[in-house]
């Protein structure tokens, strides 16, 4: 779970700056949906770490 975590937090800023270098608007936004749905999959693994005790509910 911890490799899983790392590379969808890795791939976040990876896609967003991909797409800031792309040569169309349209690219730009192809890459930032898949940054969303890294987005989407780490919440998921937090949640998933969350519930199997793996990480604190709350960290102060």
């Amino acid at each position: 779970m911890k490799d899983q975590i790392s590379r969808s937090a890795v791939s976040i800023p990876s896609n967003i700056a991909e797409g800031a270098e792309r040569q169309t608007a349209k690219d730009n936004v192809r890459f930032l949906y898949f940054a969303k749905g890294s987005c989407g999959e780490l919440v998921t693994q937090l949640m998933l770490a969350r519930d199997l005790d793996y990480i604190p509910e709350a960290i102060k």
